[in-house]
Order: C-alpha cells, then sequence, then structure tokens
C-alpha cells in the first residue's frame, strides 16, 4: 500500500516590466515563491518506510529596458529544504538531509509582436548555483554542489489591459550545464563528481516543463 501527498505553492512570479512595447529607462522588478512538501509511505516491499521533505524557494530579479522590445537584468535566488527517510523495522537505517541553495545570474528578453496584444519572446539566461547539504546516514557528510548552467527559453507574452503581461515560458530550446559535486566524510573519505550537459528540448516532451508568470510596469522617472 502506498500513500504520497505533494503540495506546491508555485508561480507567485512578479515581475515589473513596461507592458510588451517599453520604454527605455523602465524599471523591472520580480519576485518568485515555491513551497513544496512530500509524504510518501511504503508498505510493499521487504522493509516498509516513510520519507517526508519540505522545501521553500525565494527568488528576485532587477532589470531594464533597453528599447521598446528588450529588457536586461539580474536575478538571485536562495532555497532550503529538509528531509527525512524512516525505516520503523530498521531505525539505524534512518537517514536525514538539510539543504541550501544560493543562485545568481544574468538574462535578456527579446519580444515580436504576434498579433493584439500578443508577443513571441526569446529570453537568454546565464547563472551560477551554489548548494550545500548536510547527510546524516551511514555516510554521515557534507555535500557541496557548484552549477554554472546557460540557456535560451522561448515563450508567449499576452498583454492584460495597460499595465499587465503575462508570461507563458517554455522548456530549454537549448542549455549548457557544469556541475561538481564533491562529498566530505569523516576522516579523509572524499568523492568529487563532475558533469558537464548539452540539452535541447524539441521533442515531443517539449511540453513538460512551462513557466507562468505575470508582470506589470514600473515606468521610467518613477
Amino acid at each position: 500500500m502506498k500513500k504520497q501527498t505533494l503540495f506546491v505553492l508555485t508561480g507567485l512570479v512578479i515581475s515589473v516590466t513596461a507592458g510588451a512595447q517599453f520604454t527605455k529607462g523602465d524599471r523591472l522588478l520580480g519576485a518568485g515563491l515555491n513551497i513544496t512538501h512530500n509524504n510518501f509511505e511504503s508498505n510493499s516491499g521487504f522493509t516498509p518506510y516513510t520519507t517526508k521533505s519540505n522545501n521553500a524557494g525565494l527568488t528576485l530579479d532587477l532589470g531594464f529596458a533597453s528599447r521598446e522590445n528588450r529588457i536586461s537584468g539580474f536575478y538571485i535566488g536562495g532555497s532550503y529544504g529538509k528531509s527525512k527517510t524512516e525505516y520503523p523495522a530498521q531505525p539505524t537505517t534512518n537517514s536525514s538531509t538539510e539543504n541550501f541553495t544560493t543562485s545568481a545570474g544574468f538574462y535578456t528578453r527579446r519580444y515580436k509582436p504576434l498579433g493584439k496584444d500578443f508577443f513571441l519572446f526569446a529570453e537568454g539566461r546565464a547563472g551560477v548555483d551554489f548548494g550545500k547539504s548536510k547527510l546524516s546516514n551511514t555516510l554521515t557528510g557534507d555535500q557541496t554542489l557548484i552549477s554554472v548552467r546557460t540557456g535560451i527559453y522561448p515563450g508567449i507574452s499576452y498583454r492584460a489591459g495597460k499595465r499587465f503581461l503575462l508570461d507563458l515560458r517554455f522548456s530549454d530550446f537549448v542549455s549548457l550545464s557544469y556541475t561538481r559535486n564533491t562529498y566530505k566524510g569523516s576522516g579523509n573519505l572524499k568523492d568529487v563528481q563532475t558533469n558537464f550537459g548539452f540539452s535541447s528540448s524539441l521533442g515531443l516532451g517539449y511540453l513538460s516543463n512551462i513557466g507562468i508568470g505575470a508582470r506589470w510596469i514600473i515606468p521610467a522617472g518613477k
């Protein structure tokens, strides 16, 4: 028997723009909130267990309109999470993880009119992530993650009224990433893993990862 509950509060993405056609100097502010709770219980295997996890993250961005159809800016973010797995019949194998992640980067977005109040856009984004986890199990220790990412993301915007712009951003058109994961345990135990990746979402799964946001204006000079 398996029981699983998942609660996600996400998409509070509020950025400040000047609609789809900007005035040079318009300022852009944004915020994103993500809260996740997961509870999983398994009684079907040889060893029943339960897993609980909680995560919360916040992102902020600041951008400026450099021309009528272009915005560019920077973003920062952070998240914190905890998870715990318990084996009622084997409590000595219980494990827990506590982690935090910070990120920062640059983005630029260009719009092209598609029709009445609709616009296509292409967004270029590059950033760095730094994360650290504290593990408590048979391999108690610390794990450090450093990641560098860049990608291009297409999407569609709709201007709702004079001040608001609703965005639908699709999965990455193309992306590059480099990740270095370092684990340090008791004594001189140390493991290092590096990974370089290239991906392009042009297949049938392209719509499996999309983002939704709302944007509004802070005009130049205010």
